[in-house]
């Protein structure tokens, strides 16, 4: 368990810290990160069906138009993303909100983990998880036009998803060890009184006098 909850710390603490990275850079220039970041989506597409393109015109073997067809589809699609990146801008509120959601699920099942180990404030972290959840549902909303939010305020979201990451695992694997410390320490009194009871039996029998 001890082992398990190091290796589940340490990828909690990577994705928190690339949300707050994310968050950051959001937050300093959103405009200029969406827009390179929606011209590289459409570059990646359009590279991959010039691709398919290229393999279906120089391939010797037998050739299916289907793969002609679906080069072209991407290599469109990929130019038309790159000359209108905010096209897809929408995409970026479905991805982040998903990522959102999911941390915040994960973080529930971490409170319940916390709750079972004795953790006297889980109700605080089953907060925290519900509010990280709220947000992801928000951002995915948002992407159908129902409300307006600003990147700025995706990263601030982000930020606080990876700083209630980092607290609510902390707080997990401090109520594990500490829960760990407790059984230890009655396997070891138990140790104790089983080896009172043993060198107690191992006495030679005296017969009380008469």
């Amino acid at each position: 368990m001890k082992e398990m909850m190091e290796r589940l710390k340490i990828d909690v603490i990577i994705s928190a810290a690339v949300c707050i990275g994310l968050g950051i850079v959001l937050i300093l220039w959103p405009i200029e990160v969406t827009m390179v970041v929606c011209k590289t989506i459409g570059a990646v597409i359009a590279f991959t069906g010039a691709v398919r393109i290229a393999g279906y015109i120089f391939q010797k073997e037998e050739k299916h138009s289907l793969h002609l067809l679906f080069g072209l589809v991407l290599l469109l699609v990929g130019i038309w993303i790159f000359l209108r990146p905010d096209s897809i801008q929408s995409i970026w509120f479905i991805g982040i909100g998903a990522v959102l959601f999911v941390h915040g699920l994960e973080d529930f099942k971490y409170a319940v983990e916390a709750k079972r180990n004795g953790y006297e404030s889980w109700a605080i972290l089953i907060l925290m998880s519900l509010i990280g959840m709220i947000f992801g549902i928000v951002c995915i909303i948002d992407c159908f036009g129902v409300i307006s939010i600003t990147l700025s305020f995706v990263g601030i979201v982000l930020i606080y998803d990876g700083i209630s990451d980092i607290w609510i695992i902390s707080r997990v694997t401090r109520a594990v060890k500490q829960a760990e410390k407790e059984v230890m320490e009655r396997q070891k009194d138990l140790d104790v009184v089983d080896a009172d009871i043993i060198i107690e039996e191992s006495r030679p029998y005296k017969e009380p006098d008469e």
